[in-house]
């Protein structure tokens, strides 16, 4: 790659922040690859100390893939990721420490979030708009810093002052045709604190988190200095790419990782096309420049297109916005090519239909390889456009065809077959999930309807301590859920633990000290376990939270491997409890394998956090903290291991005598009731979970897919195509799992979960007949780039949108026009129509009034 004057500023530039204007097709991935490749090679930086953030998925894999290339394995320890992403990976982090988020807690994403906050959406309301708002307190909750104990509270706080700061925008959620359902508006002023925490509390019963709660909780985790220095300091380096689509909390999250360190943000004014979501470019990046008092450097020249195309695409930007570019760019941007192409054509149809030949027309004119993108306002069109293609293509003999794909707005991993298998795995990670246990039940279980699945989600049963998943588990079936729980108390087997260690990665961090206590019936101490390991590795910023120095630990810390097998023995046909006890029992599996000391070998595991959601699920909060103060014990935690154990051993003998055993009988009654439907699928899914230890990830969907009868289910309802969409899925998992160098087992599942989830709203992969041309959003094509690129629907009324134009963000129908025609590397043809469906005069885009009129630039046939 050639690298131009601006460029080798910012790869040369180690000292000062950067603040970087970087358009379409400039070089910037390049660029920023070639700066982290300084940055390594020339020892300012070691590799896990730089932090790259993107705004996709697949911005993140193009960055690894260009670092990677120029500087090899070392590429893998540099941290770049989505910000959602980064969020997910703080969260689970401090997992342990934040003592009510589960360690292995899931990501939900709005399809499933529907199902948990459906209960309490206004009756006209619509969906999408219930979980705009919903998203939009838990923000501004965070932005106002009303973090108490009292949830309930914060969101009434919260949403009394957005009442009087931000009520059009509230209002605008509550609108429908133009009209305000002020109705629905006022139950949710009067009642939507309620509302939200409820949904709040459904999520962590089910172990999710939102897309929203990624950002909060992060945010939230921040305020305290201790946690914020811990992973500020872990960089030293930050880049932020597409900055202009950063949201003010998220902002506000970066901002508190940037002290101290070099910061670069990248982004572009004119390709803001989320404001809708809460981006704020101007006002952001004005922050920072004040803050930071960064390099300022602007990217010039144009790698992408053609002379033609860049020509055009930039006057028609100064067209739109001149007092704006007049501004920013102190001299002409340029084409490094000096190619010239076809002038753009602007082409007007009599109708939709002969829109769409026009445009299945010009693409068979155009090689069978050739790379093309048909771009649109929205999917009402998108979907036009293939009804079209596919008539078209049957006028075609088989070999004249050419083959569309439609990117909808639910995507590959939002599919209900994709979503509906995944459910299988998302089970076995999260026996929780109550969302994922009813997809499969509605779908491939008979016998269980909506009826039977009510009743056990009824207060009735939740009271007795039972849940929906807990039928989808063969020990139901075995014995009373508690059973060994009250036996192991009057047997003396119970065992209360806690570790603590030199991080929250369950398997990367290295435990230091193991606590436990062997308690009895009433929870007197009948034997202790207390040792401390010399880890081999520094405690690091852990000591903050346990206390420990490495000193400390060198004279009392024995070696791993000693303490690690008496352990083992102490516990061996134990019940094991501990609060949140699931980060204790997967860093203690974890260090036995690294030692090659076995499995540990306990009889049963139980939570006390999981026992207090379950019978107190309306508390507002269930830290052990809360919990020992607002409960009879009479123990304080203090994060040493052997307090908190004490505390929670207290608290686990009055569950068992205040609610566990007085609930026996009406439990054992539930579950006599309901068992007999859940046997087939419980030891279905008993099987699945001893074969996730051992097989891949494919080799258990083909378990799902023709073991547990979901082939089966599709070919006898006709639905053959959604067979193929989850062949797909094994491709997609088949690429992963060779990808992948993690640790074998649910591990590996995990990752190819997260991925799923995360990539939930980006555009679908294309694992089969790559040679499909896309019909895809403007917002979706945003980063990509193609030669041929038809724009087609550029009517008044549709593009600019008229919600857009009513809400006043006519700017931002501005800059989405910008993106789309900065697409094309070769040609660019627009398309409209000039009679709708009723055969009455529709308007051309009044955007396409911003094109320069020069026709060796642009060519209009209307």
């Amino acid at each position: 790659m050639l690298i131009n004057r601006e460029q080798q500023r910012v790869i040369d530039e180690v000292e000062q922040n950067i603040l970087l204007l970087a358009s379409a097709g400039t070089g910037k991935t390049n660029t920023l690859a070639y700066r982290v490749a300084h940055l390594i090679e020339g020892g300012y930086a070691k590799a896990e100390n730089i932090l790259c953030m993107t705004f996709t998925n697949k911005a993140a894999n193009e960055m690894k893939d260009r670092i990677q290339s120029l500087v090899g394995s070392p590429a893998k320890a540099v941290e770049i990721s989505t910000f959602h992403s980064f969020c997910f990976f703080v969260l689970q982090q401090e997992g342990k420490r934040n003592e009510t988020l589960y360690t292995d807690v899931t990501i939900f994403d709005e399809e499933d979030c529907k199902e948990l906050s459906e209960p309490y959406r206004p009756g006209k309301l619509r969906e999408m708009s219930f979980a705009n708002i919903i998203g939009m307190v838990k923000e501004y909750r965070s932005l106002y810093g009303f973090y108490s104990d009292d949830l309930v509270g914060d969101y009434k706080r919260t949403i009394d002052r957005l009442q009087k700061e931000q009520r059009p925008a509230i209002e605008q959620q509550f609108s429908s045709f133009g009209n305000v359902l002020y109705s629905e508006l006022h139950d949710f002023l009067n009642h939507g604190h309620e509302w939200i925490a409820a949904y709040d509390e459904n999520l962590a019963s089910v172990h999710g988190l939102d897309f929203t709660d990624l950002i909060c909780g992060v945010h939230r985790l921040f305020q305290d200095p201790v946690v914020r220095e811990r992973w500020s300091s872990r960089y030293s380096y930050i880049s932020v790419d597409e900055m202009q689509d950063t949201g003010v909390l998220e902002y506000k999250v970066l901002e508190m990782l940037w002290e101290g360190n070099h910061v670069l943000l990248c982004g572009d004014y004119f390709q803001t096309i989320y404001e809708w979501r809460g981006s704020d470019p101007f006002r952001l990046l004005k922050q920072f420049d004040a803050d930071f008092k960064p390099l300022k450097i602007i990217f010039y020249e144009n790698y992408r297109s053609n002379w033609t195309l860049f020509t055009m695409a930039f006057k028609t930007l100064q067209n739109m916005f001149p007092d704006l570019v007049g501004s920013i760019y102190t001299e002409l941007p340029r084409a490094n090519s000096e190619r010239k192409g076809k002038p753009v054509l602007i082409k007007g149809c009599k109708n939709s239909y002969l829109e769409g030949r026009y445009i299945y027309e010009a693409i068979c004119a155009l090689p069978k390889d050739a790379n093309i993108g048909v771009l649109v306002r929205d999917n009402k069109k998108a979907q036009r456009l293939s009804d079209s293609f596919e008539r078209l293509n049957n006028e075609k003999a088989e070999d004249e065809r050419r083959h569309f794909m439609i990117i909808d707005e639910f995507k590959f991993f939002r599919r209900q077959e994709i979503k509906d298998v995944m459910a299988y795995f998302k089970l076995l990670m999260n026996p929780n999930d109550s969302v994922s246990a009813k997809r499969i039940i509605k779908r491939y279980v008979a016998g269980i309807g909506d009826a039977r699945i009510a009743a056990i989600e009824s207060p009735e049963t939740r009271q007795v301590g039972l849940k929906l998943t807990d039928f989808m588990d063969m020990p139901i079936f075995e014995a009373e859920p508690y059973a060994k729980l009250v036996s192991g108390l009057e047997n003396h087997e119970v065992v209360v633990y806690d570790v603590e260690s030199t991080g929250t990665d369950t398997s990367q961090d290295r435990i230091i000290q193991i606590a436990a206590i062997r308690i009895d019936e009433n929870g007197q101490v009948l034997e202790t376990f207390e040792r401390f390991i010399n880890p081999g590795v520094p405690v690091g910023q852990s000591e903050e939270v346990h206390g420990f120095s490495d000193a400390y630990l060198k004279e009392h810390g024995e070696e791993p491997a000693i303490v690690l097998q008496a352990f083992k023995e102490f516990s061996k046909n134990a019940i094991i409890v501990g609060h949140n006890v699931n980060y204790d029992v997967t860093i203690f599996t974890n260090e036995l394998a690294r030692h090659n000391l076995g499995n540990p070998e306990f009889k049963a595991i139980y939570d006390t956090l999981d026992i207090y959601r379950r019978f107190y699920p309306n508390l507002p909060n269930h830290k052990l903290g809360f919990l020992a103060s607002e409960f009879p014990i009479n123990h304080e935690p203090t994060h040493n291991a052997m307090d908190d154990i004490l505390a929670t051993s207290q608290l686990l003998i009055y569950a068992v005598k205040e609610n566990i055993v007085p609930t026996t009988t009406g439990r054992m009654v539930a579950i006599n009731k309901y068992k007999a439907a859940f046997t087939n699928i419980a030891s279905q899914m008993a099987t699945l979970r001893r074969k996730a230890y051992t097989e891949l990830p494919t080799q258990l969907l083909a378990y799902i897919m023709n073991q547990m009868g979901v082939l089966e289910y599709y070919k006898s309802h006709g639905e053959v195509a959604k067979v193929e969409h989850i062949r797909d899925l094994y491709r997609i998992m088949e690429k992963l799992d060779a990808a992948y160098e993690g640790p074998a087992g649910l591990a590996r599942l995990n990752q190819i979960l997260q991925m799923a989830a995360l990539t939930a709203g980006e555009p679908a992969q294309q694992v089969r007949n790559e040679d499909r041309i896309p019909i895809i959003t403007i917002h979706q094509a945003k980063g990509s780039e193609f030669d041929h690129v038809f724009l087609a629907g550029l009517n008044e009324g549709t593009f600019p949108s008229p919600f857009a134009i009513a809400e006043g963000r006519e700017d931002e129908e501005k800059r989405l026009f910008y993106v789309a025609i900065t697409r094309p590397k070769q040609e660019l043809t627009i398309t409209f129509e000039q009679t709708n469906i009723r055969g009455r005069a529709v308007q051309p885009s009044s955007l396409l009034n911003y094109m320069p009129r020069d026709p060796e630039l642009v060519e209009r046939r209307y």
